[in-house]
């Protein structure tokens, strides 16, 4: 019985913090449907104003050329983030490749260093050197 103590403990706060989730996401889910039902009412108002400003059919027209435009420039955002993310996530590659093969060249060049023995050092040293700067000052062609 003793043994179960310490898993009943986990269980207890792994329940609570589940049903906390949610909670929270009731929560907000209301808060939300509250939020878009208020919007629906400022749009009917909009609407509403335009149609008594302009014709009913010129109303709609402005109000569906306004949500036309609305959604392309979200949509040009979105865009362009998806490419910044493109972008980043082949940098991020690039530079992973880039530390792998210079952690190639450098333990190489350690095992060489560390076998060398009297002359062989040097020369041994001046390898990992060269591995090194050629890792590091390579490849870099945007700038």
């Amino acid at each position: 019985m003793a043994l179960t103590a310490p898993f009943a403990a986990v269980t207890g706060r792994a329940t609570s913090a589940v049903r906390s989730v949610g909670q929270s996401v009731a929560a907000y889910a209301i808060i939300g449907l509250v939020g878009l039902v208020g919007l629906g009412f400022l749009v009917a108002a909009l609407y509403i104003w335009l149609a008594q400003e302009t014709t009913p059919l010129g109303a709609a027209l402005l109000m569906g050329a306004g949500f036309v435009a609305i959604a392309g420039i979200a949509l040009a955002i979105v865009i362009a983030r998806n490419s910044r993310k493109k972008e980043e996530r082949r940098r991020s590659a690039a530079n992973t490749a880039m530390m792998a093969s210079t952690v190639s060249l450098a333990s190489a060049g350690l095992r060489i260093a560390s076998r060398a023995k009297g002359p062989l050092f040097w020369p041994a040293v001046a390898a990992i050197a060269l591995g090194w700067y050629f890792g590091t000052s390579g490849g870099d062609d945007e700038e």
